[in-house]
């Protein structure tokens, strides 16, 4: 990325990027820009009781039958939030849609292998987790680890 700072006469700073303004890692700056600032903790929700943890806890988001959960140290917890917006809310963090059902945090991600199929295989430190990564997702995932995060 090219950083150009000019002086200027101007009542505020003006900050103009150009190239792929629907890239993560412009995303990511203009989420900076703008004062937005990630969630670090989250409530989760399990068998009438609520629970608060840090964000980063969380290995993965998953999508299923309408309903949306967090997998965290081995125990799942109901979210009541939709996917996107975890996705959306977990990105400066780590998070990144791995499949149309999955947000993983990709601190917790050990390898991945390829498959026949174009897909991939990820595998989860701590856990013998496995999730696949569509080969939908496959570049944008490739891309944010080596680029953006």
């Amino acid at each position: 990325m090219k950083v150009t700072l000019e002086q200027a006469n101007l009542t505020e700073p003006e900050v103009i990027i150009r190239g792929d303004i629907t890239s993560a890692q412009v995303q990511n700056i203009a989420a900076l820009l703008n004062g937005k600032q990630s969630l670090q903790k989250m409530f989760f929700f399990k068998n009438e009781a609520e629970y608060l943890f840090d964000i980063s806890d969380v290995t993965y988001f998953e999508a299923d039958n309408n309903k949306t959960y967090a997998h965290i140290k081995g125990d799942t917890y109901e979210v009541r939030h939709k996917l996107y917006e975890l996705e959306n809310i977990g990105r400066s963090k780590g998070f990144i849609r791995i499949n149309k059902g999955i947000v993983v945090n990709v601190n917790y991600v050990l390898s991945v292998e390829a498959e026949f199929s174009g897909n991939y295989t990820l595998f989860l430190k701590d856990t013998k987790n496995q999730l696949t990564i569509s080969r939908k997702y496959v570049k944008e995932f490739k891309h944010y680890i080596m680029e953006v995060y």
